[in-house]
């Protein structure tokens, strides 16, 4: 490889990189977290154009670009119109299915999705569940989740039906990741970093890059895992 190839190479490939991540930006969350079979296809023809830029000839690479905006464009405007329509997004993304009703498993709607029966006791098991019976409902969602809800009988008891009452519980407030102080978390919740420093001396550590993570969880209590002497950040 000569250095105008090298060059070349370099600045398609960058270019693929960062026009990928502002894409998977502009698309959203859902494209990546949660894929259907519609976004797992057009996550796949993403990724094939993409590599199709980075390796063309010079003059191909904005053709190639053009097809890659396109398709983006594309798949963003769909998925604008399926979030006003619901028909359309079930006829795309389809709609989630029930495979078990009562303790019994609902065979015809399993031949239509193509569900077979070693699938679906294999989500049972990774939802707790060993026998169907104890099921009231099992749905396969359009991800391809199987969400399981237990017949009364094998709810977990609850504190509530106890009568034990229980203090609710907040978001945790990250006070310090990587031994950085978070000081817009501190400000937001009328915190300083004076009082910070304070609960870290009291632990016996002199500074916040010493810290790994510290964090109010959700009971609202501090937590603050130090680094070990090898990770301290000078």
């Amino acid at each position: 490889m000569d250095i105008q190839e090298l060059i070349r190479d370099t600045w398609q490939t960058s270019l693929v990189f960062i026009s990928l991540l502002i894409f998977a930006r502009f698309l959203g969350k859902t494209q990546i977290g949660q894929l259907t079979f519609y976004e797992y296809v057009s996550g796949i023809t993403i990724g094939s154009i993409a590599a199709n830029i980075a390796a063309a000839e010079p003059d191909k690479v904005w053709n190639h670009y053009y097809d890659l905006l396109l398709f983006v464009l594309l798949t963003y405007l769909l998925s604008q119109i399926t979030i006003r329509s619901r028909p359309l997004r079930k006829l795309i993304d389809g709609a989630p299915t029930l495979v078990i009703e009562n303790g019994r498993i609902l065979e015809n709607n399993m031949k239509q999705m193509r569900y077979d029966l070693d699938e679906l006791t294999c989500q049972l098991r990774i939802n707790g569940v060993l026998d169907p019976s104890e099921v009231q409902f099992a749905i396969v969602e359009t991800t391809g989740d199987l969400s399981v809800i237990k017949k009364a009988d094998y709810q977990p008891v609850t504190k509530k039906e106890f009568g034990v009452e229980q203090a609710g519980v907040q978001y945790p407030i990250e006070l310090i990741m990587d031994g950085e102080i978070i000081a817009e978390n501190l400000q937001n919740n009328n915190l300083s970093e004076v009082w910070l420093n304070e609960q870290l001396s009291i632990q016996g550590i002199s500074h916040a890059s010493q810290v790994t993570y510290a964090v109010i969880d959700s009971q609202g209590k501090l937590f603050i895992s130090p680094r070990t002497q090898s990770e301290y950040i000078h």
